[in-house]
């Protein structure tokens, strides 16, 4: 456990050290837990801090929890910490983040915590016995997840036929082709310019070219993000930036046009990147967000719904967000901190998280 009564800024010299204790303290680790995450950080108001947890096991023993958390200054109630998408949580684990975090020094008012593992009734009374209290999510609850683990007759024998069918044509009977191209200044503007079209088509929200470069730096310098193309007679039809950490991968970020939706050059595309990141070792390919199953019908994005629910027998549902008042201040917090976040994204076309 840390000898220090608060947690540490994060050191450029560390990256390499913390990221094989987050990977060996944190099951399925999220890439938010990652150092190249927190260099993506670097030029915003978030800063990160680390702490390492000292959880109980079954066993009577005790296991080290590293976890990698966020602070910023919040409008009139001081600074808040944020620990993004944190894994290898159990009721032994929130009660020991929750003593922790009270002891931390009262500067910050509240931790706001969302957990990167799939609904469970056993966590939600374990927070809620802590005093945790429910939040908004700054990250999607509902997902599509690929098990990439068996042969890869194995793993195309789990996704649905539709999936299988459009692959296949597209690259059988359109002659649709896909390659892992390097992250060039060319390549990047290309990829810019296919989230703009998308972003235009869409009428949805999308962060700034300048957030998506950001991460993109810092991920080809690392080496842990790459670019995918997908060619129809030499025209580029879409193109996708995959992360890794660990063994999961994340469909990050994508751009595609409208024209020749019928040649299935998506579905060729996911397929070519699960079959390189299968060859690499990942076990699970995580293809974000999707709406909500219960109202996709209804959503303005029910189209992703449809492709992305091709690749897996049902979707997950991750853990709702909570956060832990830490100091009187978070009253302010919690009656105004919705309005405040609304007023920055309207001024700033960015999100407050």
């Amino acid at each position: 456990m840390s000898t220090s009564s608060e947690p540490k800024p994060a050191k450029a010299t560390d990256g390499t050290a913390w990221d094989a204790q987050v990977l060996e303290g944190q099951s399925r680790a999220h890439y938010m837990q990652s150092d190249a995450w927190a260099k993506t950080r670097e030029a915003s108001p978030w800063r990160a801090l680390r702490d390492v947890m000292s959880v109980p096991t079954d066993d009577g023993r005790s296991r080290e929890l590293p976890i990698q958390l966020f602070e910023r200054t919040a409008p009139l109630a001081g600074k808040i910490l944020f620990l993004p998408r944190v894994s290898g949580i159990d009721a032994a684990a929130i009660d020991a983040i929750t003593a922790r975090a009270k002891a931390y020094p009262k500067r910050w008012f509240g931790l706001k915590m969302e957990t990167f593992q799939t609904e469970d009734p056993e966590l939600i009374a374990a927070f809620e016995r802590n005093g945790w209290v429910p939040a908004a999510s700054s990250q999607y609850q509902h997902a599509v997840a690929v098990d990439l683990s068996g042969t890869l007759d194995e793993v195309a024998a789990r996704f649905k036929k539709r999936a299988r069918n459009s692959y296949r044509a597209a690259e059988n009977k359109f002659g649709v082709t896909v390659e892992k191209v390097p992250m060039t200044p060319e390549n990047e503007a290309e990829m810019h310019r296919l989230i703009g079209e998308t972003k235009t088509r869409s009428g949805g929200y999308f962060r700034h070219p300048e957030y998506f470069q950001r991460i993109w730096d810092v991920y080809k310098t690392v080496g842990q993000g790459h670019f995918y193309v997908a060619h129809y007679e030499g025209e580029v039809q879409s193109m996708a930036f995959v992360m890794r950490f660990g063994d999961t991968a994340w469909y990050k970020d994508a751009g595609s046009i409208r024209e020749n939706a019928k040649i299935f050059a998506p579905y060729l595309m996911q397929w070519k990147i699960m079959q390189d990141l299968h060859e690499q070792g990942v076990t699970l390919y995580e293809l974000a967000n999707i709406p909500d199953p219960a109202e996709w019908e209804t959503s303005d994005i029910k189209g992703l719904y449809t492709f992305k629910t091709a690749w897996a027998k049902e979707p997950v549902k991750y853990m709702p967000t909570y956060e832990l008042p830490l100091s009187p201040r978070y009253a302010l917090w919690q009656k105004a901190g919705r309005w405040l976040r609304a007023v920055y994204t309207r001024r700033t076309r960015d999100a407050w998280f």
